[in-house]
């Protein structure tokens, strides 16, 4: 493990949260959101903010059944999505599956009034938080 950045994906099939992070300090921040337009595109923009940021791991945000054992649609999609992200990321450059269970729950509540009021709205801030309450707990694992 080494003491520089770290990036954690949300990913989903209409969206893709971003965060970003500290290894060293153990702190996540949300970053961007990005519409899904397919594997290859998607894995192209994950390379090019892991590049821009200089991450060392990207922590892919790997949604797990509550019950133990069982294959879900959307886990087997980001296994996709990992072995894109394999194929144009350095090879230097590690990526973690990490459980997220509840994350988008936390993250939905979170935004709540602020989408009550009309602030923000569904997916613009929900999918790159889902992405930083993952990612803080990678670190408070850690």
């Amino acid at each position: 493990m080494s003491d520089g950045k770290a990036v954690c994906i949300d990913y989903g099939k209409k969206r893709i949260g971003v965060a970003t992070g500290s290894l060293e300090m153990k702190m996540a921040f949300a970053k961007e959101v990005f519409e899904n337009k397919g594997l290859e595109k998607a894995a192209r923009q994950v390379s090019e903010i892991v590049s821009e940021y200089g991450s060392d791991v990207v922590v892919l945000g790997y949604p797990m059944n509550m019950e133990e054992g069982n294959v879900n649609f959307m886990m087997r999609e980001v296994e996709k999505f990992e072995k894109a992200l394999r194929n144009v990321l350095p090879k230097e450059v590690e990526i973690v599956l990490f459980d997220e269970r509840l994350s988008s729950f936390e993250a939905q509540d979170v935004f709540k009034d602020l989408r009550e009021k009309g602030i923000v709205h569904r997916g613009t801030a929900d999918d790159a938080y889902a992405a930083q309450v993952t990612l803080q707990r990678y670190f408070d694992r850690m």
